[in-house]
């Protein structure tokens, strides 16, 4: 992937396919589906265990936010991982499919309360749960779908499983946690970034990989193998997710962007920047969350942030595509690697044919509403 700078706008190039590339070429929803035909009649099974586990309820209010939940879905890119690793060892196992639903129930769960935290008013291009019935509603949807995610892992009775999900929803929260005390703090190091994101993203996809294996029947060393695929791939996923949250509009990745300036998330393209800055004698980054949307893609582009994080992302893709190298052949194992590329190159629709983000789109931060969380973490900070 080539990243160009033209007059103010971020364009992305493709650079040479290979030919397993060029099978799943086109637009981007048909290469995901061209990757999942592996396991597309299991996802159409999970959807209908996930319909039945969510409209089970005789609360009517609960009903219709879990309809408006099934009716937003994304990508189930957690459940297909379990599918797809549970299938890597020419051994099929059926609780493959509760365990694959519980997995995206504790994603949704996440997302949900993350909207709340991140004050999200769009998600999947449709109003957030926080934003259409408020804040209190929405975070206890979110305690709703975990625990109904664990009481479908619990009557698997298969205890191995119900501990690596754990975990994962325990690491999740911690990273969350780590990274709302540290906001606003420009001197955040790369690897303190990079171990947030490992807690917060990239715990719940290895899990994902790793329960995907045990349903396998696979080894010790291989279940440890898809884990790492897991953990490089979600490394990977947060970080370019971070990037599009900064240079996306929000008709492009369906869901609010230019949050993480306004919340003072330190995400890895802002630590470059803050980095490179610091370098440059007379150069402050004191100033850096007041400045509007087309002064930090200038910023971005001049110091380039943004091509620095893109090859980050890439190293850990690489080094998640080597964790494969145990695998047999297989469909699966195949698939796996082709999500890696996809993720790499189409995770944001269209964006490899048009500019990701116009320079005419120079909407200021909230400078009130960064102000106040600025107060606010000062009270924190001094115990107040």
């Amino acid at each position: 992937m080539l990243i160009i700078f033209r007059e103010g706008i971020i364009l992305l190039a493709d650079l040479p396919k290979s030919k397993e590339r060029e099978d799943c070429a086109g637009e981007p929803q048909v290469r995901l589906e061209k990757i999942y035909l592996p396991i597309k009649k299991e996802l159409d099974r999970i959807e209908n265990e996930l319909r039945s586990q969510l409209l089970s309820s005789e609360d009517k209010f609960i009903l219709k936010v879990n309809e408006y939940l099934l009716d937003n879905a994304g990508k189930r890119l957690r459940p297909s991982l379990v599918l797809l690793c549970a299938k890597t060892n020419n051994h099929w196992d059926e609780k493959a499919i509760p365990v694959a639903a519980a997995f995206e129930l504790i994603h949704t769960a996440s997302l949900v309360h993350d909207d709340v935290l991140d004050e999200a008013t769009l998600r999947r291009k449709r109003v957030t749960i926080n934003a259409r019935w408020g804040n209190e509603p929405a975070i206890l949807t979110g305690d709703y779908l975990y625990f109904k995610a664990f009481s479908i892992l619990s009557q698997l009775e298969v205890a191995r499983i119900s501990a690596i999900a754990s975990f994962a929803a325990e690491m999740m929260c911690e990273g969350e946690i780590i990274q709302t005390c540290k906001t606003f703090q420009l001197d955040l190091s790369e690897e303190d970034y990079l171990e947030i994101i490992r807690k917060k993203t990239a715990c719940l996809i290895a899990a994902s990989c790793e329960v995907g294996a045990v349903l396998s029947g696979s080894s010790p060393r291989i279940q440890e193998s898809m884990a790492q695929y897991g953990l490089n791939f979600g490394i990977a996923f947060q970080i370019i997710d971070d990037c599009l949250d900064l240079i996306s509009l929000s008709g492009k990745t369906g869901k609010s962007t230019y949050k993480d300036i306004e919340q003072g998330k330190m995400t890895l393209p802002l630590i470059c920047l803050a980095r490179e800055l610091s370098k440059e004698k007379g150069q402050k980054t004191r100033g850096l969350f007041e400045k509007n949307r087309e002064e930090i893609i200038n910023l971005l582009k001049d110091y380039g942030a943004i091509e620095y994080s893109w090859q980050k992302a890439k190293e850990y893709l690489d080094r998640a595509k080597d964790h494969l190298e145990t695998l047999g052949d297989s469909e699966a194992r195949e698939a796996l690697s082709l999500l890696s590329d996809y993720l790499l190159e189409s995770l944001s629709p269209d964006f490899q044919k048009e500019p990701i983000v116009s320079a005419l789109d120079s909407s200021p931060v909230d400078s009130e509403h960064t102000a106040e969380k600025k107060k606010e973490m000062g009270n924190r900070e001094s115990g107040t």
